[in-house]
């Protein structure tokens, strides 16, 4: 019964996360997705009580994705910079594919569902032990110097990293908004020149 209720929870997701990634959460509806599966919406709402808390789910299944592909490319790295830019370029990619799923909250400012509220934290500390393993492989390596806060290193490296969104934002007076997926390129361009002089003065 377990799996077949696990099977049920991931096809929701699965088709849910369709839908958010074209339309947007404004433009779907529950009763879309349910038509999607051929579900009741009585079966959604047993999962998932509304759109919102289906949504904060979404979200973390598709950083998930992200974590994944990108402890492989750290598992089997031999060159910690080399890691660091096909680290982010995992992170764009998946981003743009899914870009009305991951862009949504920042639109969101003082207006933040609880489900949303209490799950961009969660998913905020796994990104940062993401970079901590991938500082980790570069000590282990030799490349880097043993770092003596490695835990505070690499949240201060992701807060640089992220910064760049909001320095670019900020260039073209649209701080408030999501940035086009042109704009996404030029942030990662940014990202690796700071990732860059971030290792450097790491090496040994």
């Amino acid at each position: 019964m377990a799996k077949n209720t696990d099977a049920k929870r991931l096809r929701i997701l699965e088709a849910a996360k369709k839908r958010f990634a074209h339309y947007g959460l404004a433009k779907t509806t529950m009763a879309e997705i349910a038509q999607d599966l051929s579900f009741s919406k009585a079966l959604l709402y047993y999962y998932f009580p509304d759109k919102n808390s289906l949504y904060a789910a979404v979200l973390e299944m598709a950083n998930e994705e992200v974590l994944q592909e990108c402890a492989v490319i750290i598992r089997e790295a031999t060159d910690v910079m080399s890691a660091l830019e096909d680290f982010l370029d995992v992170r764009l990619r998946i981003i743009k594919e899914n870009y009305n799923i991951f862009e949504f909250p920042f639109s969101l400012r003082n207006d933040m569902p609880v489900d949303l509220e209490n799950i961009l934290p969660v998913l905020f500390e796994k990104q940062i032990l993401q970079v901590r393993d991938l500082l980790e492989k570069g000590i282990v390596n030799g490349e880097l110097k043993p770092i003596e806060d490695l835990d505070l290193t690499a949240k201060l490296l992701q807060i640089s990293l992220l910064g760049m969104r909001v320095g670019v934002l900020k260039e073209y007076k649209n701080i408030f908004f999501p940035p086009s997926k042109e704009e996404f390129d030029y942030i990662l361009t940014l990202q690796k020149k700071l990732g860059k002089i971030f290792i450097d003065g790491l090496r040994k």
